[in-house]
């Protein structure tokens, strides 16, 4: 199956159904789709929305897909420049599908890994959550 016919398929399911924690909007390149995630709750990034690029290469879903947040965001596992930490994904297996990568993300924001930090890390705990926080309400407004 090709990449586009998967994510087509793939889209329809999130169509009829959603994953509670966001959203997917395809662009005008099937091959690169939106991705919209709420902020968990009890976490310094509950109440925002969060924009991530998703790019799936053509071998998808034998390879997984670029990930980029176009919000801006605090987090340790996230660079300055919405990269995500690449070893996120290193399990990653053509079984698994676009709400395989949302729930991986929403579990990354609900839980970072700060011994492998890309940012905070010099920060105690209430420090970066004070930090995270303060950057979610002013960039990941809904």
């Amino acid at each position: 199956m090709s990449a586009v016919k998967r994510l087509v398929t793939e889209y329809r399911g999130l169509l009829t159904q959603p994953v509670p924690f966001g959203r997917i909007e395809p662009t005008d390149n099937p091959l690169q789709w939106k991705a919209y995630l709420n902020g968990p709750e009890g976490s310094p990034y509950e109440g925002g929305v969060f924009e991530i690029d998703l790019t799936f290469p053509a071998e998808y879903p034998m390879r997984v897909p670029d990930m980029e947040f176009k919000t801006k965001i605090f987090h340790a596992n996230i660079s300055t420049d919405g990269t995500v930490c690449s070893t996120l994904l290193t399990g990653w297996a053509p079984t698994d599908t676009v709400v395989t990568i949302l729930q991986t993300l929403f579990i990354l924001l609900a839980k970072p890994n700060r011994k492998s930090p890309y940012q905070g890390s010099s920060l105690t705990d209430n420090e970066y959550n004070a930090e995270a926080r303060s950057s979610t309400q002013k960039y990941a407004k809904k």
